[in-house]
């Protein structure tokens, strides 16, 4: 009799000991950590002449609104063998977070008069609306990363190339 309420005793302690294990272990899953983010808009520009290299046979404003593209003669009067290229970008780009967690992006516009920029889900839903961000600013963009897969952070007015991607891993 008294092995057997000891038994129970036991039994019943490991019992309680493993449910409370078991809870903490799913609210220290549930418990989101939140990943801050610096992110700056840039603009990569480079140029050459044309005794050093042919200008390209496409201009590279056709294939994305991000691209900027100074022929010779354009780029600057003085030296008409000169031709520019610009880029538009955030950087970093491309960064990743598990699912669950909290995003919060900070991003500083160092060029560029104005960018209209929002963020799509993985399903195409709006993550955050599109807002417009002006050079010498600081911009917040904040989501859950609820869904598996890439959040786009976009620029309507330099898109596709301005693009970064948040990729959010499965738990």
């Amino acid at each position: 009799m008294r092995r057997q309420y000891l038994r129970s005793i036991v039994v019943g302690g490991v019992l309680i000991l493993s449910g409370a294990l078991l809870v903490g272990g799913v609210a220290a899953q549930q418990a989101a950590t939140t990943h801050t983010i610096f992110m700056n808009v840039v603009e990569y520009k480079g140029s050459t002449t044309t005794e050093k290299l042919a200008p390209p046979s496409i201009n590279p404003s056709t294939l994305s609104q991000g691209y900027v593209y100074k022929g010779p003669g354009e780029a600057d009067k003085t030296a008409p063998q000169q031709w520019e290229i610009d880029s538009y970008a955030f950087a970093p780009g491309f960064v990743t977070v598990p699912q669950g967690d909290m995003v919060a992006v900070r991003v500083f516009v160092v060029n560029g008069d104005k960018h209209d920029v929002s963020v799509l889900a993985p399903d195409g839903q709006v993550a955050a609306p599109t807002a417009t961000w002006t050079r010498g600013g600081e911009y917040p963009v904040s989501l859950k990363a609820e869904k598996v897969g890439t959040y786009k952070l976009s620029c309507a007015i330099h898109g596709p190339s301005m693009t970064a991607n948040i990729l959010v891993l499965p738990h």
